[in-house]
């Protein structure tokens, strides 16, 4: 798995050369340049698409795309499979495999209909997303990518349903991290037969208790991150105002200083250069640099050389806490019974 100084150092590359071809610079680990596609398609996922009127088979299809940047499977990305495909077994024939999605005949039709799905309000939104993403997961459009995409649609239906607008929560990361009950769950929800069989039923519902028992543990982690945060930021004012009184100058800057604003973004952007400090911040390049270097003097952020003559300062702080919320979440036991509307 990909550290979280990994990926942000590698966001923050291709950040730096925007406006060029979409690749992968030389000695990046494949796996964070998975997580930076996860990062800004789930961006994609939260912002355009929850301001779309509708999503359509296409927004679906530009989500895919851009998880797919950079990859060996970048080239015809975008559009649905023309072959049959299929999970686990072997890779000459579906004999033998864990599941076989519909022919790909019949995948533009069913993409429709999950488009239209996403659409619609919902009275239970939770429900939405855990249906949303098996269906999809079931139809299995794409030739490469298809976890990433579905995962990605969980945080579409939320975000157009008003629950963490503008923010993603690690339920990817739990289902992820809980991979047997998350396999299962699928396998459930996948019965053949008729809809209304009270074994459909029973698989559908098996399906949404792991995809709740997911929700319910990225929600409680989001809330200990933040608390975290909150902690983190009181000791950055500490360091920041003895820093200060040591060169004689007043505790704490004025809260709408560049050196302020600057410690509020570093959550979201825990690796930034000057450059990107001047575009966050709508600043001069002269204080957007003077803000850096002020947090490195005070030990909130550490300076290291990413290209060069580039420096970028790291607040490695943050990059500790999100792996460690990483490792709660990955050894975190689900309790079902919890789940149970009787209990």
């Amino acid at each position: 798995m990909a550290s979280a100084r990994a990926v942000a150092e590698l966001e923050l590359m291709l950040g730096m050369r925007a406006g060029e071809e979409p690749r992968a610079p030389r000695g990046v680990d494949a796996s964070a340049r998975e997580v930076v596609n996860n990062v800004l398609a789930l961006r994609q996922a939260v912002t355009v698409l929850h301001d779309s009127p509708a999503v359509t088979p296409e927004d679906i299809d530009s989500l895919q795309r851009a998880l797919m940047v950079g990859t060996d499977q970048a080239e015809g990305a975008g559009s649905v499979r023309r072959v049959q495909n299929w999970v686990g077994g072997s890779g000459l024939s579906p004999h033998g495999a864990e599941f076989v999605p519909p022919p790909p005949s019949e995948v533009p039709a069913l993409m429709d209909d999950l488009a239209r799905f996403i659409s619609e309000p919902h009275p239970l939104p939770l429900v939405q997303a855990a249906l949303t993403h098996a269906q999809f997961e079931t139809i299995h459009p794409y030739t490469d990518g298809n976890g990433r995409t579905g995962r990605a649609l969980i945080h579409t239906v939320l975000a157009r349903q008003g629950l963490a607008v503008g923010h993603v929560l690690p339920i990817s990361m739990s289902l992820l991290a809980h991979a047997r009950e998350y396999i299962a769950g699928l396998n459930a929800y996948r019965y053949e037969g008729d809809a209304s069989d009270p074994a459909a039923l029973v698989g559908v519902d098996g399906w949404i208790r792991v995809f709740l028992a997911a929700t319910r543990d990225a929600v409680a982690e989001s809330r200990r991150f933040t608390v975290e945060l909150a902690a983190m930021r009181t000791t950055w004012d500490a360091r920041l105002a003895s820093f200060r009184e040591k060169q004689k100058r007043r505790g704490l800057p004025r809260k709408d200083s560049a050196v302020v604003r600057l410690m509020e973004q570093l959550p979201g952007v825990p690796v930034v250069t000057a450059r990107a400090a001047q575009s966050l911040l709508s600043v001069s390049f002269v204080a957007a640099k003077s803000a850096l270097e002020e947090l490195a003097g005070a030990g909130i952020v550490q300076v290291k050389e990413v290209e060069r003559g580039t420096r970028a300062f790291m607040a490695t702080d943050v990059l500790d806490l999100i792996n460690s919320s990483e490792r709660r979440l990955t050894y975190q036991r689900w309790d079902f019974s919890a789940l149970d509307p009787s209990a």
